[in-house]
């Protein structure tokens, strides 16, 4: 059985705060009705009986005590409290509840010519008509409220359904994972429907078709462009090669390396945007052991960058042999960024490359970086004017994150002006093959 959704979750609550609060206010207008009768009313009624006693005895002074189903009078005439009952003798002028014959009556005191009057009032009776007059028709009318507002619920509830079915259908709906044609939003275009059930699935289903045209554009697109960009990066390529051999002069074979660096760079480039265009991941995941390619990226790194002019060696350290399951090309770019960007960014001393149980960190003793830099190194066409060496397009940092964004690693960096940078990817628990101590 489903778990109810946030809005039937809702509607629950504010129904049960409803009734809570319904039953509190009756409750409460009851006692201050009950307060109102015992201490108003009654008392009142009292006062007016005790007034027309008087009267009647000052006319016939034996006039007898009112004695009636509900009220009983007793006299004190003159300090004979001989006819009256013991519990009364010593109640106070005044009026009060007090224990009498087993009840709990009201007694009204008062005195005048030097005669007390006791009147003894017991609601029971009254009580019993209060209960038929009063309590019934109340609770009959906190039933019909009870009653109405659960099939206000009710309504609501069936209202609701069908858009709390369309975010369930939207909610099980895996953009990663499912084509757009996947998203079956058919059933809520009825004209049964209400109308924002109606509206938001026209909506949507508009929005798959648009999704679905612009992935297919961009499939085209990337299609195209892998094959437009990498036939001239071919011809470059090898007619860079023939230079190469034909070169005599050392200025010209370094012309042609620089040449040759940048073309390497710009494939790499251009392999990891079509990469990164993709929404689908097409790359083969396998596993990919860590150190090995630590190894190849750091000789790569040190024929491509003219570190020694800089005072700058690269280390690898590795407490562990780590195997991460992931296309070994994304993982080639990920590091490959790290490992280039700390080494143009560091004019002298290290670059270390230090393999952990699930994480690679590479950490520089070079520039640094303020938070604020930091910020700014993540964002695309972004770079820190601290470095004369190559330049770059500054969009290393940008793709590491967001190669690590797809495949759910943890990217987090540690920097301080002058003081150096490390860089820490750690990988997901479940795309870690093997991890063994050295």
């Amino acid at each position: 059985m489903s778990k109810p959704s946030g809005i039937y979750r809702k509607l629950v609550k504010v129904f049960v705060l409803q009734m809570l609060f319904i039953s509190a206010i009756t409750v409460l207008g009851v006692y201050i009705a009950a307060t109102i009768v015992e201490k108003v009313m009654i008392k009142a009624a009292l006062e007016g009986e005790a007034i027309h006693y008087w009267n009647l005895l000052k006319k016939d002074p034996n006039h007898p005590t009112p004695n009636t189903d509900n009220l009983m009078g007793y006299i004190a005439k003159q300090g004979d409290y001989s006819q009256i009952p013991d519990t009364l003798k010593s109640v106070p002028l005044g009026f009060r509840r007090i224990s009498f014959d087993g009840r709990q009556p009201i007694i009204y005191v008062e005195e005048k010519h030097g005669d007390r009057l006791f009147l003894v009032f017991d609601e029971q009776s009254v009580g019993k008509l209060s209960f038929y007059f009063g309590v019934v028709p109340l609770s009959l009318a906190l039933m019909v409220i009870y009653v109405s507002a659960w099939l206000a619920y009710r309504w609501s509830k069936n209202s609701l359904s069908p858009l709390v079915s369309l975010a369930q259908t939207v909610r099980d709906f895996d953009v990663r994972r499912d084509q757009p044609d996947a998203l079956k939003l058919e059933g809520y275009n009825q004209l049964a429907l209400n109308d924002e059930a109606r509206i938001l699935a026209d909506s949507l289903q508009e929005f798959t078709q648009r999704l679905k045209r612009q992935l297919e554009r961009e499939r085209a697109f990337t299609r195209d462009v892998s094959h437009e960009l990498r036939t001239p990066l071919a011809v470059i390529r090898g007619s860079l090669e023939l230079l190469e051999k034909q070169a005599q002069e050392p200025l010209q074979q370094r012309v042609i390396n620089r040449m040759q660096s940048t073309s390497d760079d710009m494939l790499s480039l251009i392999e990891t945007l079509l990469l990164l265009a993709r929404e689908e991941n097409h790359a083969a995941e396998e596993n990919v052991l860590v150190n090995e390619l630590a190894t190849a990226l750091l000789e790569q790194v040190t024929q491509t960058h003219h570190l020694t002019q800089h005072d700058v060696s690269l280390q690898l350290k590795a407490d562990f042999s780590l195997v991460v399951k992931a296309p070994r090309q994304v993982l080639n770019i990920v590091l490959g960024n790290l490992i280039q960007n700390a080494c143009n960014y560091t004019l002298k001393g290290s670059v270390t490359v230090h393999i952990q149980a699930d994480a690679v960190e590479v950490c520089d003793t070079g520039l640094g970086m303020s938070e604020a830099e930091i910020i700014v190194a993540q964002q695309a066409f972004e770079r820190l004017p601290k470095t004369q060496e190559k330049q770059g397009y500054g969009l290393g940092l940008d793709i590491v994150k967001r190669l690590c964004d797809r495949y759910q690693w943890q990217l987090s960096i540690q920097s301080q002006p002058q003081q150096g940078t490390c860089v820490k990817v750690r990988f997901a628990q479940a795309q870690i093959g093997a991890s063994q101590h050295l």
